[in-house]
């Protein structure tokens, strides 16, 4: 199965250098975006079981922890996360265009991403975060000129785009996981964040990033939407949470079969009904999206299949930007 993991590049001028594909279903991550298959059950249960790992960033957030597992059913830990973290009151100024550089220390390496201050930042507002995972071989700034989620979302939402080592998130162990602790703990020291709303979006590879987060933060995470990308291993372990699952039909380096398995992965861990209605709000209505019945509260499954043709197969297409904004921003 090949993976061609980044951006639909003819959309922003980064240069066609940065195509990238891989060719063997079975490698792991480090070989490429291909290590987002089956996987190692065992080193998935490993690395579910590995919790957090060790990281240092400035501040400590409460939103690190694990999911809950998928039978518990007490409330999932954000609902009970402070809605002001400690950075509220902490002045900030607004990022310019192309944002403010940051980095965290993770396990004595430095990670780093793009933050975006929204326009008329004020540091009494608890804002929601959302996290935006890239493609293969891509970087955070490149994922940032190309979703934009930092214009769409309006002045709403602090927007961050981490960057992956080499290109490439680790979806075999727990080096990422604890990049999204100290990441998520640095914005939350530095700017008011409400911590009840943290958001996940990963395009192809960074799909994979977020299931994986969305499986091993469900705890942290209040809702997330992997596009264009599957399931990275085993779910056991996973612990109920809120996703809509995007995928193009005509995807042709990332089939939508990875979506539909990922969608029904969710279904399962989540305890969902097959039977779904359409979802008509949010700016959604006609573009294939549906909710499924029979979900825990405080959970959904969403799924929206994207039939349109379009030059780029591989692609988030920008009518669905906007509405998914609106869709975090729901919760």
């Amino acid at each position: 199965m090949r993976r061609s993991l980044l951006l639909p590049l003819a959309l922003v001028t980064l240069g066609p250098a940065l195509a990238r594909c891989s060719t063997n279903a079975g490698t792991t991550a480090s070989a490429g975006d291909s290590g987002a298959g089956a996987g190692d059950a065992a080193a998935a249960d490993a690395r579910r079981e590995s919790g957090k790992g060790t990281s240092t960033g400035s501040g400590t957030g409460s939103n690190s922890g694990t999911g809950s597992g998928a039978g518990a059913s007490t409330a999932p830990a954000w609902a009970t996360a402070p809605e002001h973290s400690s950075g509220c009151g902490v002045a900030a100024t607004p990022s310019g265009t192309d944002g403010d550089a940051r980095t965290v220390t993770v396990n004595g390496v430095d990670r780093s991403y793009i933050v975006y201050v929204p326009p008329g930042y004020d540091p009494t507002r608890n804002y929601p975060v959302v996290l935006e995972y890239h493609g293969i071989g891509a970087t955070g700034a490149e994922m940032a000129a190309w979703i934009q989620m930092q214009d769409y979302s309006a002045g709403n939402a602090i927007v961050a785009f981490p960057s992956a080592v080499n290109g490439n998130w680790d979806l075999t162990g727990a080096t990422d996981l604890a990049f999204f602790d100290a990441m998520t703990a640095s914005l939350e020291s530095t700017l008011c964040v409400n911590e009840r709303r943290i958001f996940v979006l990963g395009f192809s590879l960074g799909a994979y990033m977020a299931n994986s987060l969305g499986c091993h933060r469900s705890g942290a995470i209040r809702a997330f939407i992997p596009a264009d990308g599957g399931f990275p291993g085993a779910t056991a372990g996973c612990g109920k949470t809120t996703v809509l699952v995007y995928h193009r039909a005509e995807d042709d380096n990332e089939p939508i079969a990875n979506g539909e398995a990922a969608r029904d992965d969710w279904l399962g861990i989540d305890g969902c009904a097959q039977a779904s209605t359409p979802i008509t709000d949010f700016g959604f209505a006609g573009l294939g999206c549906v909710q499924y019945e029979g979900c825990p509260t405080a959970t959904t499954v969403a799924w929206c299949d994207d039939t349109a043709t379009s030059p780029y197969k591989h692609d988030l297409r920008d009518v669905y930007r906007v509405p998914m904004w609106n869709w975090f921003n729901h919760f």
